[in-house]
């Protein structure tokens, strides 16, 4: 079990750098043919997207993973028949939104973008589960070279459309060829149970009972993780929106290389060595979480740092205020790091109604901290709130893992000690640029200017 967790978090570390680095190279070749406000068109768009997948998603992954039927073909084919009916569903309703988003944001090119954006929905309701079952039993290897390989294909297509048609749809047409490669490959070239339409009535109460508890925390989730996007589409301009972000794609590298270690390789340890059986169990998870939470803590920590002068050397002029947006950004991740993976042990353990009481909690507090902190302090005040959210909720969080016997406060405040440190040492090192966007950042937020609707700040 230990040597095939240490292969699987290699594997996952190592997949996830490289899609990150392809994503980067991607970023920086395609800021220099669009212009700003492609990308913030872009990833209002995406916010949605991703909304209503979340708004749908009734756990069939995590199902898949935690069930004693997981490798069944009835269980298996009867998940799949499920998704692809969601998909069709995902796509009908990116198309009935597409006019009433397309009024509020006063943007008609989403009239027409939400609708082939969400066949990208449509197409991923018809992905193997055999990915699934690779997880499972934490068989990354060919599932990593797959995503790695789709991946760059997508990429090569999204430049090759920038250059022949330098606009928004550029990064529209990558991302469906994209999915449609994943979902290809998924089926060709994955070992495992080829999927059929099939209904099992007991796998299929299975699925949604287990899901029940993971529609609601995933509907929570999507103003988590995307409510700054639907705030700032509305308060700010596309260009600024653009900037912001650039800021964000650079910040969420280190977390989603932490968080594609916790889903693939922690939840499934979780599953098979839990630690409310045995103080040898705690242990094991004790370590596997140490050297998550400690590597994460210094990747930040070194990207505060450095955040400013890396986005002063990658990107043009144009793109110049990301920096001190990263800074902040990246310094807010750092409470998130000591809490990475507290999730996947209440799922692993069949507890999705307290995970789902957290995320909820969240979301509320999302979009109160968000509207303050932009009422008072504008982007500067938006970029606070994940951070602050982290700190609110741990208290509750550390008393539903009591329950679990998956504490370990000893080590949370050793790890919070050495991301103190390191964010001391980014504020000293980047005080001048901070200031000055606290202080620009501030001057057109609504609590001095009157007016939710300011001006563009950083898009020229």
């Amino acid at each position: 079990m230990r040597s095939r967790a240490l292969r699987g978090t290699a594997i996952t570390l190592g997949g996830t750098a490289g899609q990150q680095l392809l994503r980067l190279i991607s970023n920086l070749i395609l800021t220099r043919l669009l212009f700003p406000e492609a990308f913030g068109l872009m990833a209002l768009i995406q916010t949605f997207m991703v909304g209503l997948q979340m708004f749908s998603d009734i756990g069939l992954r995590p199902s898949i993973i935690q069930n004693k039927r997981g490798e069944e073909a009835d269980f298996l084919n009867t998940a799949w028949t499920i998704q692809v009916i969601r998909g069709v569903v995902l796509w009908l309703a990116a198309c009935a939104l597409a006019w009433p988003l397309s009024i509020f944001y006063m943007e008609p090119q989403i009239l027409q973008l939400l609708p082939v954006v969400g066949l990208n929905a449509l197409l991923m309701g018809f992905a193997t589960t055999k990915t699934s079952t690779a997880n499972r039993n934490l068989q990354l290897g060919r599932l990593t070279v797959i995503g790695m390989i789709t991946q760059a294909l997508g990429i090569v297509i999204t430049i090759a459309c920038a250059l022949v048609w330098p606009s928004v749809w550029a990064l529209v047409i990558g991302s469906l060829i994209g999915t449609l490669a994943t979902v290809i490959a998924g089926h060709w070239f994955m070992p495992g149970i080829a999927n059929r339409f099939r209904w099992d009535r007991s796998a299929a109460y299975e699925l949604i009972r287990f899901g029940r508890f993971i529609f609601v925390s995933t509907l929570a989730g999507f103003f988590v993780n995307q409510g700054d996007k639907i705030v700032l589409g509305k308060l700010v301009s596309f260009a600024d929106l653009g900037i912001y972000n650039i800021g964000f794609f650079m910040a969420s590298f280190p977390l989603m290389l932490g968080a594609a270690v916790a889903e693939r390789v922690l939840f499934p340890l979780y599953r098979q060595v839990r630690p409310s059986e045995s103080p040898e169990s705690r242990t094991k998870i004790r370590r596997a979480r140490s050297l998550l939470t400690g590597s994460l803590i210094v990747l930040l920590g070194i990207l505060a740092v450095i955040s400013n002068l890396l986005i002063g050397l990658l990107y043009d002029p144009r793109y110049a205020a990301a920096g001190p947006i990263l800074i902040v950004l990246v310094l807010m991740q750092l409470p998130v790091a000591l809490t990475i993976g507290n999730s996947q042990l209440l799922l692993a353990e069949g507890n999705s109604r307290d995970f789902s009481k957290l995320v909820l909690l969240q979301a509320v507090l999302n979009f109160i901290y968000m509207l303050a902190g932009f009422w008072l302090f504008g982007i500067f005040g938006v970029l606070l709130v994940q951070g602050l959210i982290t700190l609110t909720i741990y208290p509750l969080q550390q008393y539903y893992l009591r329950r679990h016997h998956g504490t370990d406060l000893q080590r949370d405040a050793q790890f919070a000690l050495i991301g103190l440190a390191f964010a001391v040492l980014a504020i000293w090192w980047n005080w001048e640029v901070l200031s000055q966007f606290f202080i620009t950042s501030r001057a057109a937020a609504p609590f001095l200017t009157g007016s939710w609707h300011p001006a563009t700040v950083f898009g020229g």
